[in-house]
């Protein structure tokens, strides 16, 4: 998958002030002992805080359809790259102490923000290719009322038939239920793609009932067969939907918390009195 001209970019932008942090970093930690509270400790810190506050304005962003201070690509490409870089820098602000407890839940949280971005960056190269793999021109809506049209066609089939026909027909519509916390369910349950095999061998269901039920009863096979593979095709679908958009319920919760500990932490430092000059 080529990269934007925006990736490039940013990726050396990112090296860059990768290298020009760790190197300054480094002489800090020869001439001075390295705390939050110092000069340069104090500097890593004022330019992590800015960091949170500016990569947290992407969710804005994105949805200011009107604004033309940057594009959406550019900015989405700076919060990867900067997001990764602000966990270094808060590393350096500590300075390799954790001792205010504070502080350590502010890394901690920032540490889970990061992680869990790169986790949805990886998300967004490799779930759509999955998802053009099983998606059709129909939409949820239209297959939802094909697999109606479906259920309610063996309905008519097994109508009036007998007790092991109509056993038969049970089984093979509880299959297509989705069952209780189907949603979640679908993130980590392991599924085979293709068809199913049908509750048991054809042969052995047809042996089930009346010789004068078997070609009505081949036919609500047909049709069940048929509704599985476009189940298992929409089942597909969703999943990859959920799994492209569930890292958000752990990304967006715990930026809104990063912030809040971000300022009751810049509040303690001033209130305690623990910047040294």
């Amino acid at each position: 998958m080529p990269i934007a001209r925006s990736g490039v970019l940013w990726r050396r932008i990112f090296f860059l002030l990768l290298f020009a942090f760790t190197a300054t970093f480094i002489w800090y930690k020869q001439h001075e002992f390295p705390h939050g509270g110092s000069r340069w400790g104090l500097f890593y810190g004022i330019v992590g805080f800015f960091l949170c506050y500016l990569l947290a304005f992407f969710g804005i962003r994105k949805r200011w359809y009107r604004s033309t201070f940057g594009t959406v690509e550019q900015w989405m490409q700076s919060h990867i790259y900067l997001g990764i870089l602000v966990l270094v820098i808060l590393i350096y602000h500590t300075g390799g102490r954790f001792n205010d407890k504070i502080a350590v839940a502010t890394l901690i949280l920032v540490a889970i923000v990061v992680s869990s971005g790169v986790l949805g960056a990886i998300l967004y190269v490799t779930v759509p290719r999955l998802l053009t793999e099983v998606e059709s021109n129909l939409t949820v809506d239209e297959i939802s009322e094909q697999l109606n049209q479906l259920a309610k066609q063996m309905a008519r089939i097994s109508s009036a038939r007998s007790s092991p026909f109509q056993r038969i027909y049970g089984q093979l519509i509880r299959e297509g239920e989705p069952g209780w916390m189907a949603g979640w369910r679908l993130l980590f349950a392991r599924m085979r793609r293709g068809p199913t095999p049908m509750a048991g061998d054809w042969a052995n269901l047809l042996s089930l009932v009346q010789k004068d039920e078997q070609e009505e009863l081949r036919q609500m096979l047909v049709v069940s067969r048929q509704r599985k593979e476009l189940l298992i095709r929409l089942i597909y679908q969703q999943r990859y939907k959920n799994v492209l958009e569930f890292w958000l319920y752990i990304h967006i919760p715990f930026t809104i918390l990063l912030l809040l500990f971000a300022i009751i932490h810049v509040a303690a430092v001033f209130y305690y009195g623990r910047i040294a000059w």
